[in-house]
Protein backbone atom coordinates (compact mmCIF):
# COMPACT_ATOMS: atom_id res chain seq x y z
CA UNK A 1 0.00 0.00 0.00
CA UNK A 2 1.30 3.83 -0.84
CA UNK A 3 0.96 6.08 2.22
CA UNK A 4 1.54 9.37 3.29
CA UNK A 5 4.75 10.96 3.57
CA UNK A 6 6.02 11.32 6.66
CA UNK A 7 5.34 14.92 7.99
CA UNK A 8 8.42 17.06 7.58
CA UNK A 9 8.88 20.77 8.27
CA UNK A 10 7.88 23.61 6.18
CA UNK A 11 9.61 27.06 5.36
CA UNK A 12 7.05 29.93 6.44
CA UNK A 13 6.45 30.52 2.89
CA UNK A 14 5.06 26.74 2.26
CA UNK A 15 3.03 27.01 6.06
CA UNK A 16 1.83 30.01 4.88
CA UNK A 17 0.34 29.02 1.73
CA UNK A 18 -1.07 25.82 3.00
CA UNK A 19 -3.71 28.10 5.24
CA UNK A 20 -5.03 29.20 1.67
CA UNK A 21 -7.52 26.74 0.28
CA UNK A 22 -9.33 26.85 -3.11
CA UNK A 23 -11.91 29.81 -2.02
CA UNK A 24 -9.11 31.43 -0.67
CA UNK A 25 -7.14 30.91 -4.23
CA UNK A 26 -10.25 31.83 -6.18
CA UNK A 27 -10.29 34.93 -4.56
CA UNK A 28 -6.78 35.83 -4.76
CA UNK A 29 -7.36 34.88 -8.63
CA UNK A 30 -10.00 36.84 -8.97
CA UNK A 31 -8.37 40.37 -7.67
CA UNK A 32 -4.74 39.13 -9.69
CA UNK A 33 -7.27 39.35 -13.18
CA UNK A 34 -7.25 42.99 -13.23
CA UNK A 35 -3.73 43.30 -13.51
CA UNK A 36 -2.95 40.58 -15.85
CA UNK A 37 -2.01 41.50 -19.70
CA UNK A 38 -4.96 40.14 -21.66
CA UNK A 39 -2.75 37.76 -23.36
CA UNK A 40 -2.72 36.19 -20.22
CA UNK A 41 -6.28 36.13 -18.88
CA UNK A 42 -7.39 33.27 -20.13
CA UNK A 43 -4.13 31.65 -20.24
CA UNK A 44 -4.05 31.81 -15.98
CA UNK A 45 -7.31 30.88 -15.33
CA UNK A 46 -7.22 27.75 -17.41
CA UNK A 47 -3.69 26.69 -15.81
CA UNK A 48 -5.71 26.75 -12.58
CA UNK A 49 -8.26 24.86 -13.62
CA UNK A 50 -5.40 22.29 -14.67
CA UNK A 51 -3.87 21.79 -11.60
CA UNK A 52 -6.47 22.39 -8.80
CA UNK A 53 -5.83 22.67 -5.55
CA UNK A 54 -8.91 20.24 -4.49
CA UNK A 55 -7.09 17.57 -6.30
CA UNK A 56 -3.79 17.92 -4.57
CA UNK A 57 -5.03 17.73 -1.33
CA UNK A 58 -7.02 14.91 -2.26
CA UNK A 59 -3.97 12.61 -2.97
CA UNK A 60 -2.00 14.53 -0.13
CA UNK A 61 -4.67 13.13 2.44
CA UNK A 62 -4.63 9.40 0.53
CA UNK A 63 -3.31 6.45 2.47
CA UNK A 64 -3.48 4.59 -1.31
CA UNK A 65 -2.71 7.24 -4.30
CA UNK A 66 -2.62 4.15 -6.58
CA UNK A 67 -6.14 3.44 -5.09
CA UNK A 68 -7.68 7.08 -5.52
CA UNK A 69 -6.06 7.08 -9.29
CA UNK A 70 -8.24 3.86 -10.13
CA UNK A 71 -11.14 5.50 -8.25
CA UNK A 72 -10.88 8.69 -10.10
CA UNK A 73 -9.99 7.26 -13.53
CA UNK A 74 -7.39 9.72 -13.50
CA UNK A 75 -4.94 8.71 -16.90
CA UNK A 76 -1.95 10.86 -17.91
CA UNK A 77 0.37 13.44 -15.79
CA UNK A 78 -2.01 14.92 -13.02
CA UNK A 79 1.29 15.79 -10.30
CA UNK A 80 2.57 18.86 -10.77
CA UNK A 81 5.81 18.18 -9.37
CA UNK A 82 6.83 16.36 -12.00
CA UNK A 83 6.10 19.72 -14.48
CA UNK A 84 7.58 22.45 -12.47
CA UNK A 85 9.12 24.20 -15.53
CA UNK A 86 6.96 22.69 -18.21
CA UNK A 87 3.08 22.86 -17.08
CA UNK A 88 2.84 26.76 -18.22
CA UNK A 89 4.11 26.36 -21.12
CA UNK A 90 1.10 27.73 -22.64
CA UNK A 91 1.27 31.17 -21.44
CA UNK A 92 2.78 34.39 -21.94
CA UNK A 93 4.14 34.86 -18.91
CA UNK A 94 6.61 31.24 -19.21
CA UNK A 95 9.18 33.45 -21.35
CA UNK A 96 10.31 34.90 -17.47
CA UNK A 97 10.32 31.71 -15.85
CA UNK A 98 13.72 31.73 -14.91
CA UNK A 99 13.41 35.06 -13.57
CA UNK A 100 9.93 34.70 -11.94
CA UNK A 101 11.13 30.99 -10.50
CA UNK A 102 14.60 32.70 -9.21
CA UNK A 103 12.71 35.54 -7.24
CA UNK A 104 10.03 33.27 -6.01
CA UNK A 105 13.02 31.34 -4.19
CA UNK A 106 14.44 34.68 -3.10
CA UNK A 107 10.84 35.53 -1.49
CA UNK A 108 10.37 32.15 0.42
CA UNK A 109 13.90 32.50 1.74
CA UNK A 110 13.01 35.68 3.72
CA UNK A 111 10.07 35.59 3.77
CA UNK A 112 8.92 36.55 7.66
CA UNK A 113 5.51 34.72 8.20
CA UNK A 114 4.85 38.39 10.62
CA UNK A 115 3.66 39.94 6.94
CA UNK A 116 0.31 40.20 7.23
CA UNK A 117 0.23 41.16 3.59
CA UNK A 118 -2.65 39.29 1.79
CA UNK A 119 -2.29 36.23 -0.84
CA UNK A 120 -2.78 38.38 -4.03
CA UNK A 121 -0.93 41.16 -2.09
CA UNK A 122 2.44 39.03 -2.26
CA UNK A 123 2.31 37.99 -5.35
CA UNK A 124 1.83 41.22 -6.89
CA UNK A 125 4.43 42.19 -5.05
CA UNK A 126 7.17 39.76 -6.39
CA UNK A 127 5.59 40.05 -9.91
CA UNK A 128 6.77 44.22 -9.16
CA UNK A 129 9.68 43.20 -8.05
CA UNK A 130 10.48 41.45 -11.28
CA UNK A 131 9.23 43.56 -13.87
CA UNK A 132 11.26 46.53 -11.69
CA UNK A 133 13.98 44.56 -11.79
CA UNK A 134 14.58 43.76 -15.19
CA UNK A 135 12.14 46.20 -17.30
CA UNK A 136 9.78 43.47 -17.90
CA UNK A 137 5.74 44.69 -18.13
CA UNK A 138 4.15 44.23 -14.97
CA UNK A 139 1.48 42.81 -16.30
CA UNK A 140 3.05 39.91 -18.12
CA UNK A 141 4.29 38.77 -15.51
CA UNK A 142 1.72 38.57 -12.90
CA UNK A 143 -0.11 35.63 -14.06
CA UNK A 144 3.02 33.38 -14.19
CA UNK A 145 4.29 34.64 -10.74
CA UNK A 146 0.46 33.23 -9.72
CA UNK A 147 1.44 29.83 -10.82
CA UNK A 148 4.88 29.85 -9.46
CA UNK A 149 3.59 30.23 -6.02
CA UNK A 150 1.03 27.73 -6.37
CA UNK A 151 3.49 25.16 -7.83
CA UNK A 152 5.70 26.08 -4.82
CA UNK A 153 2.43 24.85 -2.78
CA UNK A 154 2.04 22.15 -4.16
CA UNK A 155 5.51 20.83 -4.88
CA UNK A 156 6.77 22.10 -1.84
CA UNK A 157 10.07 24.20 -1.67
CA UNK A 158 12.74 21.32 -1.98
CA UNK A 159 10.83 20.30 -5.41
CA UNK A 160 10.58 23.64 -6.89
CA UNK A 161 14.33 24.61 -6.28
CA UNK A 162 16.12 21.60 -7.81
CA UNK A 163 13.97 22.21 -11.25
CA UNK A 164 16.42 23.57 -13.70
CA UNK A 165 13.74 27.23 -14.21
CA UNK A 166 14.20 26.43 -17.61
CA UNK A 167 12.32 28.73 -20.69
CA UNK A 168 11.43 26.08 -23.08
CA UNK A 169 10.33 27.96 -26.09
CA UNK A 170 12.50 28.50 -29.43
CA UNK A 171 14.13 31.51 -30.11
CA UNK A 172 11.28 32.63 -32.99
CA UNK A 173 8.26 31.71 -30.42
CA UNK A 174 10.04 33.66 -27.51
CA UNK A 175 10.18 37.04 -29.42
CA UNK A 176 6.21 36.83 -29.88
CA UNK A 177 4.96 40.11 -28.63
CA UNK A 178 1.74 39.98 -26.55
CA UNK A 179 -0.14 42.15 -29.53
CA UNK A 180 1.04 39.48 -32.18
CA UNK A 181 -0.15 36.61 -30.06
CA UNK A 182 -3.60 38.37 -29.48
CA UNK A 183 -3.95 38.86 -33.45
CA UNK A 184 -3.64 35.39 -34.44
CA UNK A 185 -5.82 34.54 -31.64
CA UNK A 186 -8.57 36.19 -33.57
CA UNK A 187 -7.83 36.22 -36.90
CA UNK A 188 -10.47 33.93 -38.61
CA UNK A 189 -9.35 31.85 -42.35
CA UNK A 190 -10.04 33.60 -45.68
CA UNK A 191 -12.49 31.28 -46.85
CA UNK A 192 -11.39 32.50 -50.77
CA UNK A 193 -12.86 34.87 -53.07
CA UNK A 194 -16.39 33.75 -52.60
CA UNK A 195 -15.62 32.85 -49.15
CA UNK A 196 -18.90 35.08 -47.95
CA UNK A 197 -21.53 32.70 -50.00
CA UNK A 198 -19.81 29.94 -48.24
CA UNK A 199 -21.89 28.34 -45.64
CA UNK A 200 -21.66 24.96 -44.27
CA UNK A 201 -18.05 24.07 -46.32
CA UNK A 202 -16.53 26.49 -44.24
CA UNK A 203 -13.29 25.33 -42.77
CA UNK A 204 -11.94 26.30 -39.52
CA UNK A 205 -7.88 26.30 -38.02
CA UNK A 206 -8.05 24.96 -34.59
CA UNK A 207 -4.27 25.20 -32.73
CA UNK A 208 -3.44 23.19 -30.30
CA UNK A 209 -0.15 24.32 -28.99
CA UNK A 210 0.86 28.11 -30.27
CA UNK A 211 4.45 27.57 -29.31
CA UNK A 212 4.42 25.33 -32.43
CA UNK A 213 3.65 26.49 -35.67
CA UNK A 214 2.65 22.76 -37.10
CA UNK A 215 0.49 22.14 -34.21
CA UNK A 216 -2.91 23.18 -35.82
CA UNK A 217 -5.40 21.00 -37.75
CA UNK A 218 -8.68 22.23 -40.22
CA UNK A 219 -12.20 21.17 -39.75
CA UNK A 220 -15.46 22.05 -40.74
CA UNK A 221 -17.58 24.61 -39.93
CA UNK A 222 -20.53 23.18 -37.09
CA UNK A 223 -18.37 20.38 -36.41
CA UNK A 224 -17.03 19.23 -33.14
CA UNK A 225 -13.35 20.20 -32.08
CA UNK A 226 -12.82 16.33 -31.37
CA UNK A 227 -14.20 15.02 -34.66
CA UNK A 228 -12.14 17.33 -36.63
CA UNK A 229 -8.92 16.46 -34.79
CA UNK A 230 -9.42 12.54 -35.74
CA UNK A 231 -9.15 13.52 -39.28
CA UNK A 232 -5.24 14.90 -38.50
CA UNK A 233 -2.93 11.93 -39.39
CA UNK A 234 0.34 14.40 -39.42
CA UNK A 235 1.59 12.19 -36.06
CA UNK A 236 1.54 9.04 -34.45
CA UNK A 237 -0.58 10.45 -31.74
CA UNK A 238 -0.65 6.96 -29.21
CA UNK A 239 2.80 7.27 -29.46
CA UNK A 240 3.11 10.39 -28.15
CA UNK A 241 0.24 10.21 -25.38
CA UNK A 242 -1.36 6.73 -25.02
CA UNK A 243 -4.66 9.13 -24.30
CA UNK A 244 -4.39 10.14 -27.81
CA UNK A 245 -5.65 6.92 -29.96
CA UNK A 246 -6.53 9.27 -32.43
CA UNK A 247 -5.26 13.26 -33.55
CA UNK A 248 -4.37 15.36 -30.95
CA UNK A 249 -7.27 15.27 -28.76
CA UNK A 250 -7.50 12.74 -26.17
CA UNK A 251 -10.57 11.17 -26.31
CA UNK A 252 -12.85 7.79 -25.40
CA UNK A 253 -16.14 8.67 -26.54
CA UNK A 254 -18.10 10.43 -28.75
CA UNK A 255 -20.87 11.73 -25.57
CA UNK A 256 -19.19 13.72 -23.13
CA UNK A 257 -19.67 10.63 -20.73
CA UNK A 258 -16.01 9.64 -20.44
CA UNK A 259 -14.46 13.47 -19.91
CA UNK A 260 -11.29 12.70 -21.40
CA UNK A 261 -11.28 15.06 -24.34
CA UNK A 262 -11.70 18.21 -21.84
CA UNK A 263 -9.20 21.51 -23.12
CA UNK A 264 -8.68 25.02 -22.43
CA UNK A 265 -9.90 27.86 -24.74
CA UNK A 266 -7.44 30.20 -25.34
CA UNK A 267 -8.96 32.61 -27.81
CA UNK A 268 -12.10 32.36 -29.64
CA UNK A 269 -14.10 31.19 -26.83
CA UNK A 270 -17.01 33.47 -28.26
CA UNK A 271 -16.86 31.03 -31.75
CA UNK A 272 -17.82 27.81 -30.13
CA UNK A 273 -21.27 26.87 -29.53
CA UNK A 274 -23.12 27.05 -26.50
CA UNK A 275 -22.57 24.67 -23.09
CA UNK A 276 -25.71 22.59 -23.70
CA UNK A 277 -27.21 20.85 -21.02
CA UNK A 278 -25.09 17.62 -21.12
CA UNK A 279 -21.95 18.99 -21.29
CA UNK A 280 -22.97 21.65 -18.76
CA UNK A 281 -23.72 18.36 -16.06
CA UNK A 282 -21.04 16.47 -17.08
CA UNK A 283 -18.01 19.14 -16.88
CA UNK A 284 -19.49 20.02 -13.27
CA UNK A 285 -19.66 15.88 -12.57
CA UNK A 286 -15.48 15.38 -14.28
CA UNK A 287 -14.65 18.62 -11.56
CA UNK A 288 -13.13 20.52 -14.56
CA UNK A 289 -15.85 23.57 -14.35
CA UNK A 290 -18.55 24.85 -12.02
CA UNK A 291 -19.86 27.93 -14.43
CA UNK A 292 -23.15 29.02 -15.42
CA UNK A 293 -21.63 30.79 -18.39
CA UNK A 294 -22.57 29.45 -22.01
CA UNK A 295 -18.93 29.89 -23.72
CA UNK A 296 -16.63 29.09 -20.74
CA UNK A 297 -12.83 28.48 -20.70
CA UNK A 298 -13.01 25.00 -20.24
CA UNK A 299 -14.75 22.92 -22.27
CA UNK A 300 -15.45 19.31 -23.90
CA UNK A 301 -14.04 18.58 -27.25
CA UNK A 302 -16.42 16.06 -28.27
CA UNK A 303 -19.52 18.88 -27.35
CA UNK A 304 -18.24 22.00 -28.37
CA UNK A 305 -19.08 22.56 -32.79
CA UNK A 306 -16.45 25.18 -34.06
CA UNK A 307 -17.73 28.85 -35.83
CA UNK A 308 -14.65 30.14 -36.43
CA UNK A 309 -10.35 29.49 -35.88
CA UNK A 310 -9.89 28.53 -32.15
CA UNK A 311 -6.53 29.05 -29.80
CA UNK A 312 -6.62 25.54 -27.47
CA UNK A 313 -4.55 23.70 -24.93
CA UNK A 314 -4.90 20.22 -23.73
CA UNK A 315 -4.25 19.28 -19.94
CA UNK A 316 -1.60 16.42 -19.73
CA UNK A 317 -4.51 14.47 -17.44
CA UNK A 318 -7.90 14.14 -17.25
CA UNK A 319 -10.35 12.18 -14.42
CA UNK A 320 -13.74 12.11 -12.72
CA UNK A 321 -13.13 13.44 -9.38
CA UNK A 322 -16.11 16.06 -9.14
CA UNK A 323 -18.31 13.62 -7.28
CA UNK A 324 -16.03 12.00 -5.27
CA UNK A 325 -14.74 16.03 -4.16
CA UNK A 326 -18.82 15.96 -2.86
CA UNK A 327 -18.87 13.13 -1.54
CA UNK A 328 -15.73 13.88 0.61
CA UNK A 329 -17.23 17.55 1.47
CA UNK A 330 -20.60 15.92 2.61
CA UNK A 331 -18.60 13.23 4.97
CA UNK A 332 -16.60 15.99 6.55
CA UNK A 333 -19.74 18.69 6.93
Amino acid sequence: MTTKTDTITNSPLETYLSQHDEDAWAAALTTLLRSIHDVDKNATQIWFAFYPLSVFHAFQETDDAEELVRQLLIKGNYRLKDQIDSSHKFLYGHRYWPKVKSAVEAFAASYDSADGDKLADQILKVAGEVARANGFDESLVVGITAVAFMTLQQSGLAAFKSAKGEMLLDRKHAKQTPEQILRERAKDNSQGLFGFLRTVDKKWTVTYDETDDSASYQMNNDQDMAWGAADDRTRNWREIDPRRPEGPIPVECRSASCGTCWVGILGGAEKLSDVAVREGKQIKDFGYINTPEPKPLIRLACQAKTYGAVSIVIPPWNGVFGKYLKDQKRTTD
